[in-house]
């Protein structure tokens, strides 16, 4: 089996074994690549759009990862909104998705439990600016069967016109570990003793 190197700064990158090509969207060959970070194999589902590990999680480079600053708790039935930021310099472009996902991240990759995307569109900008200026979120509404684990949180924008890159080569990639706390799930009870004992 032949691994291909994958470089998800998007420039050119090596396939082994078949010289070097330039990857500019999403590789369009399913098949298994070599991160050349880690030296992690990884498997590129293109009707997906993602990479995958070999135990089955979804692929994100653990630079993208980072401690969450707080925790919310949630519980069934809640809504929590995620919301994306960041600087824009550049021409308009239209279409492009916003991918938002909970779950769990761990050694075998991100388990997505919910995922849903957005579609917005960056305006023209040709200064600079000094503050995020470009703004997207979605509001999730906890569902019944949430698992206890389902703490990490992580974003991602792709696509649009001009593209801004590909689904699973993106470079803007975002997440939060340990960023919330389900409540309400499971029944709790604590402190469990007899309370007192007396003739009556």
């Amino acid at each position: 089996m032949a691994f291909k190197t994958l470089n998800l700064e998007l420039k050119p990158f090596a396939a082994q074994g078949n010289g070097a090509i330039a990857l500019a969207e999403d590789p369009v060959a399913p098949g298994w690549y070599v991160d050349p970070a880690t030296g992690q194999h990884i498997f590129y589902d293109p009707v997906a759009g993602k990479f995958f590990t070999a135990a089955g999680g979804v692929y994100i480079p653990l630079s993208y990862m980072n401690p969450a600053p707080k925790q919310v708790a949630v519980a069934p039935g809640d809504r929590l909104m995620v919301s994306i930021s960041f600087k824009y310099t550049g021409p308009a472009v239209t279409g492009v998705t916003g991918y938002y996902c909970i779950g769990t991240n761990g050694m075998f990759g991100f388990d997505e439990k919910l995922v849903q995307q957005t579609t917005f569109s960056i305006p023209q900008i040709t200064t600079p600016p000094s503050y995020p200026n470009v703004t997207n979120s979605y509001i999730f509404t906890i569902p019944s069967n949430v698992g206890t684990n389902w703490d990490d949180i992580y974003v991602k924008i792709f696509g649009g016109s001009p593209s801004i890159g590909g689904q699973a080569t993106t470079n803007y990639l975002f997440g939060y570990e340990n960023a919330l706390v389900i409540a309400g799930s499971q029944p709790t009870i604590t402190e469990f003793k007899i309370s007192d004992f007396a003739k009556v």
